[in-house]
């Protein structure tokens, strides 16, 4: 063949390869099913396909794709849906409606209600919000697909943030195939993506997009969880750090959150979710650097245009998050102003027995026509003992009844069964209640973690600053036998100027304890050094704690202490801490708590905080159980009133050893003291 006949043929097949590529898509697309069997990026790629050839190979590659991959059911709808679409672009594709900016979203909109207003009409309301939120996606789906299909009217910014919808909507589909084992791979590409967005992108950017995507994984694996956004975004947020270009360090940011996020989880879940982390982590650094730049280049740039540039994406990614935060809050507030569903009335119990046994009985019109209020009396004395117990017995009902009734037997079978199942019923919706108000939850916890982190970004140290100076002593003791402590203690900075000491108490003794309380510290301590605001960190540890400790039936106690190292404001937390101590000059004050630990507490219960200034030259002191409670601490405030010097170590190893000489070592002894400087010396950040 020769190259001038090759050329010819490849100019024929080159207006093929968007209707292949709008075929494959679309097929590929409706894969990525939502609640059950919708498919809005399928069908937002056939609206956006538009008329002609294009716009029929979407079609067609709807029909493929929705055989394979949905139910005979929603197959029909979906195919329902396109038709009309498809069958709508071609009847207006002439007029100049059609090159409106509002014809795409209406048009997908009738279409999609054309089918689906006869199952809004019959669903109730759940229902119709999935199926309004599916529309939703379609529409979203189908601007974002007319713009990577036409590129029309947007920026290069714009197009890209398009791609990556559609993207998106692809990852979710490959996510739906998993492995035996669980590992979905289409997740292990959606993190991979994550993590070249967070190493490349600007900070703001980089977090939209991995909460984005994030959810869209949680939509496909568990609707109702926001386990991947949240190690989507404090990922970014992690690897956003890395302001050098080293993919080795940005690689080892990101397996901190990955790893802190998998440990309250189920040994599964936790698993899958790490080999998947993992598996994207060396897709990363196996990538070619050719695909790099964005980081490397922004380091060769002269240190104002990186300043101005690193203020404007704090500030793009402050507004970003404090707005996602309003909406998570809207949504929760509309979720608990939702009305309540009303409790059944007991007397159904009854109608249906009887409908079951009297229907057919001789002395029916004497029990409920003439002697209606009777019947009526008789049953309703002997609701309440039937709830009480579970289960109706003759006695529960009065003689005159039993005696009258010629089916008595029957009727009280059929009532316990009756019985039975209304007491399933309600416990049902018991349950869902619980289930709903913990959901409704965690967006309004999730709201409080993103505004927190707004609100760090609002203010950060200069590097002129001066700090306060400080020493910090320790004193650990295991119960008598033992071999470690159940207590752990920690203390650190923040990059925000905060000191923070913590000391945690584990249910019992031993290495148990001593593994409940070091989860504890470890955790909080990555919340804070995260940049997460304290009370939220502290809830959220709060909730993590609670549902663990439904399997481990552990608790532990909290006791954080956070520091300005600019001015001294000190803030104390305590989640069923022993008491603390200031100590100043002779001056001793005691700050106490009356929360139950963390894991007895409800997930919104906000830990009880005391605020004060710690001045030049004071102490602070914290404890817990087994050296001093609220009830025996006499001997303690006298030590202290007494001490003489300003050494934190020599304080706390002497409240150690009278402790345990008062108590005898019956419990793990920990002590942790503070020593604010009188000098006030600065220090630089």
């Amino acid at each position: 063949m020769k190259r001038g006949e090759l050329a010819v043929k490849l100019e024929r097949w080159e207006p093929l390869a968007p209707c292949a590529a709008c075929f494959l898509l679309t097929a590929v697309l409706c894969g990525a099913q939502l609640f059950g069997g919708y498919a809005p990026f399928a069908l937002g790629l056939v609206a956006a396909a538009g008329s002609g050839k294009r716009g029929l190979a979407a079609l067609l590659g709807g029909v493929a794709g929705a055989l394979v991959f949905l139910d005979f059911s929603h197959a029909l709808r979906t195919l329902a849906v396109a038709v009309l679409l498809y069958t709508a672009n071609n009847a207006f594709c002439e007029t100049r409606w059609y090159r409106s900016r509002r014809f795409l979203p209406v048009m997908t909109v009738l279409m999609y209600l054309a089918v689906e207003l006869v199952y809004l009409l019959q669903a109730g309301a759940d229902e119709a919000a999935l199926c309004l939120l599916s529309i939703t996606l379609a529409v979203l789906a189908a601007v974002c697909a007319r713009a990577v299909l036409e590129g029309k009217a947007m920026n290069e910014e714009q197009r890209q943030a398009a791609l990556l919808v559609v993207v998106t909507g692809v990852l979710m589909a490959a996510s739906a195939l998993q492995l035996e084992n669980g590992f979905a791979p289409g997740r292990i590409l959606a993190m991979l993506l994550v993590m070249l967005l967070a190493y490349d992108r600007s900070a703001g950017t980089a977090l939209a997009a991995a909460l984005g995507i994030g959810l869209a994984m949680d939509l496909t694996a568990q609707p109702g969880s926001f386990l991947h956004a949240a190690v989507y975004g404090f990922g970014a947020l992690s690897m956003g750090r890395e302001r050098r270009g080293r993919r080795v360090g940005a690689a080892l940011l990101w397996c901190v959150p990955l790893i802190l996020l998998s440990l309250p989880l189920d040994a599964e879940q936790g698993l899958i979710l790490l080999y998947e982390g993992l598996c994207a982590t060396l897709l990363f650094l196996v990538l070619p650097n050719r695909l790099f730049g964005g980081k490397r280049l922004a380091a060769e740039k002269p240190e104002a245009d990186a300043a101005e540039t690193e203020e404007a994406e704090r500030s793009t990614a402050r507004r970003r998050l404090s707005a996602t935060a309003l909406a998570l809050r809207e949504l929760y507030d509309s979720l608990m102003r939702a009305p309540k569903a009303e409790d059944e009335n007991p007397a159904m119990i009854f109608d249906r027995a009887a409908e079951r046994v009297c229907r057919g009985c001789s002395l029916r019109t004497i029990c409920w026509e003439r002697d209606y209020a009777k019947t009526y009396n008789a049953l309703n004395d002997a609701t309440a003992a039937l709830l009480a117990q579970g289960r109706g017995r003759g006695g529960d009902f009065p003689s005159y009844f039993t005696d009258r009734c010629i089916r008595f037997p029957s009727f009280l079978s059929a009532v316990n069964s009756e019985l039975s199942a209304f007491l399933l019923r309600r416990q049902y919706r018991g349950r869902l209640a619980d289930t709903r108000a913990q959901a409704a939850g965690q967006y309004a916890q999730l709201s409080e973690l993103l505004s927190g982190a707004a609100e760090t970004l609002e203010a950060q140290p200069t590097a002129a600053e001066t700090l306060l100076t400080y020493r910090v002593g320790a004193a650990l003791r295991p119960k008598e036998g033992e071999n470690v402590s159940g207590d752990s203690v920690t203390h650190f900075e923040t990059e925000d100027g905060r000191l923070c000491l913590l000391l945690s108490d584990g249910m019992g003794c031993g290495e148990e304890a001593r593994r409940e309380s070091a989860l504890a510290v470890r955790l909080l301590e990555r919340f804070l050094r995260a940049g997460v605001e304290t009370s939220g960190a502290l809830k959220t540890l709060n909730s993590a704690l609670t549902l663990r400790a439904e399997v481990s039936e552990s608790f532990t106690t909290i006791d954080l202490l956070t520091l300005s190292l600019r001015d001294g404001a000190a803030e104390v937390y305590k989640y069923g801490a022993a008491p603390s101590y200031v100590k100043r000059g002779a001056r001793v004050r005691r700050i106490t708590g009356s929360c139950l630990p963390a894991g007895l507490q409800s997930a919104d219960t906000r830990p009880e905080t005391t605020g004060f200034t710690l001045e030049k030259g004071s102490f602070f002191v914290m404890l817990s159980d087994g050296v001093a409670d609220v009830n025996d601490d006499g001997w303690l405030m006298a030590l202290l009133e007494k001490f003489q010097g300003d050494d934190p170590q020599a304080l706390a190893s002497a409240i150690l050893a009278a402790g345990r000489e008062r108590r005898g070592g019956d419990d793990d002894c920990a002590v942790l003291a503070l020593y604010r400087d009188r000098d006030g010396g600065a220090v630089e950040v």
